[in-house]
């Protein structure tokens, strides 16, 4: 057993550190997605697809409260997504659904829902950061805002589609509706926006923020560089036997290792004093999980 150390990952207990953080996560979430709502998108009128676009929808012919009407559309899909995503996504998934409808009626009532900006470009891309960060918060806490983000999450979950597509897929279709409605087909440009906006914002957050690199070795130096990575930079890695191209006869061993950005950096300044003829091959992972790294959830 190579000598580096184990990062030990605590599992979420009732009012464990991990409990509380998940659940201040899926709290600020769900308040950072009603302040995109309310001061960016709403005002400007542009849908950005999901059943908050429908709740703007339905406010618009009927002046019903934007995070009742939510509320109302949620419940249906809560019970669709404890029974496919589980009890405890679904204790979750009601505080955040409720949170985020009562954040937007209470900003709405006491702000009046004034816009900051009157640029509808620079409200659609705000509005669509805002809300595509109060969700990934939320699905980052083990839980979802409800609307398309249970529908998104199931599907993901049978189809490893990544979540942010499917935002696009869903919501395209709910901003078509929304062209008929309001009768201004030059909003759907900027409602396209918003949407990629959230989605982008979303994957960033989930996976794109946390990219780690993989990364492949080829030297005669292996051994020293295998020290290096165990007892310098408290890393593993495994031995990969292989054949070169043209010495197809002589076995190499590459190494194989994961590491952060940072680390990339380290290893090369060691690699370079080592062997300044090594092959090195550096690869963008969207995820690692497994010891030193990410836990298995």
């Amino acid at each position: 057993m190579p000598e580096f150390k184990k990062k030990v990952f605590e599992k979420e207990k009732a009012f464990s550190r991990t409990w509380f953080f998940n659940y201040f996560k899926i709290i600020l979430g769900s308040f950072i997605l009603a302040l995109g709502v309310v001061f960016f998108i709403l005002p400007i009128h542009v849908v950005p697809g999901g059943v908050f676009g429908v709740s703007i929808i339905i406010n618009h012919l009927t002046h019903f409260p934007v995070g009742m009407s939510a509320l109302i559309i949620n419940i249906p899909l809560f019970i669709w997504g404890i029974n496919v995503l589980g009890r405890q996504f679904g204790i979750k998934t009601f505080l955040a659904i409720i949170l985020t409808s009562t954040f937007i009626d209470l900003l709405t009532h006491f702000t009046g829902g004034k816009p900051l900006t009157q640029d509808i470009l620079v409200a659609s891309m705000f509005g669509g950061v805002f809300i595509g960060t109060g969700i990934a918060l939320a699905i980052r806490g083990d839980a979802t805002t409800g609307g398309t983000d249970i529908i998104a999450q199931i599907v993901a979950k049978y189809t490893k589609i990544p979540v942010g597509q499917l935002f696009l897929v869903i919501d395209g279709v709910i901003v078509l509706g929304s062209v008929a409605v309001f009768g201004k087909i030059d909003l759907a440009p900027y409602a396209i926006i918003a949407i990629f906006t959230i989605s982008k914002t979303i994957d960033s957050i989930l996976s794109g923020l946390d990219h780690r690199k993989a990364v492949l070795i080829v030297s005669e130096q292996h051994e020293k560089i295998r020290d290096v990575i165990l007892k310098e930079m408290d890393r593993g890695g495994t031995y990969l036997s292989a054949r070169g191209l043209f010495y197809k006869d002589q076995e190499r061993h590459i190494i194989f290792t994961a590491l952060s950005r940072k680390e990339v950096a380290r290893l090369q300044h060691y690699i370079k004093r080592i062997d300044p003829d090594a092959f090195l091959a550096v690869l963008d992972t969207h995820e690692i999980i497994g010891s030193g790294f990410k836990p298995f959830q």
